[in-house]
């Protein structure tokens, strides 16, 4: 029987983020429109440049003029387009039977698969809180990938770290609830939950 279990970790000022995404992306088109236009002029220009006679230097001035802000309002576009994938990010977390899938969330329409992975694969998870995150970070032949867009856990998740060997390791950072460990746990060898882990209920309790 297959197992299933999905959740994401959405940015927390999402509704701000949304809104600061639609302005970015209509100055944007703009640019892009502005491109396109100047781009056409400067081409329609161009044969000025191998034809010779009265007013050449005109025309190939207004050539080169065009040009050179179809240059400029391109890299405005492209800085713009950039940009706004970093304004509104969430992530989903997708697990099926052993395998999770995490995928990177653009402004909630645009999906990218970061990873996938078995959970026989895993080297080590547990809590960011704790000491063996910090020293697995510290490692400078780790990669730590951060899959959440907040500071902060949301207050039914937590921070937890997946190292996996992934072309080299790397450490993936999810904003997630206790479930989807326990989901992996069920798939991974046992030996990899750290040794300090503490359930996060009763972590909860202490504080």
């Amino acid at each position: 029987m297959d197992v299933f279990y999905e959740e994401s970790a959405v940015f927390s000022n999402a509704l701000k983020a949304e809104k600061k995404y639609k302005i970015i992306n209509i100055i944007s088109y703009f640019f892009l429109v502005i491109w396109v236009i100047c781009l056409l002029l400067g081409v329609n220009f161009l044969p000025g440049f191998f034809v010779g006679g009265e007013g050449r230097d005109k025309t190939i001035a207004f050539c080169v003029f065009f040009l050179w802000n179809a240059a400029s309002f391109f890299l405005v576009w492209f800085l713009l387009a950039r940009w706004k994938k970093t304004i509104n990010v969430s992530y989903d977390y997708c697990f099926v039977t052993g395998e999770l899938r995490i995928s990177k969330v653009f402004n909630i329409n645009k999906r990218k698969l970061i990873t996938r992975f078995d959970c026989a694969e895993i080297l080590q998870i547990g809590d960011v809180d704790n000491a063996g995150f910090a020293r697995l970070k510290s490692d400078p032949t780790t990669k730590t990938v951060f899959c959440t867009s907040n500071d902060m856990p949301a207050d039914d998740k937590f921070f937890m770290y997946i190292l996996i060997n992934d072309n080299g390791k790397k450490l993936y950072v999810l904003e997630c609830r206790e479930t989807l460990l326990i989901q992996i746990l069920n798939f991974a060898p046992r030996s990899v939950l750290e040794s300090d882990y503490v359930k996060q209920e009763k972590k909860k309790a202490v504080r």
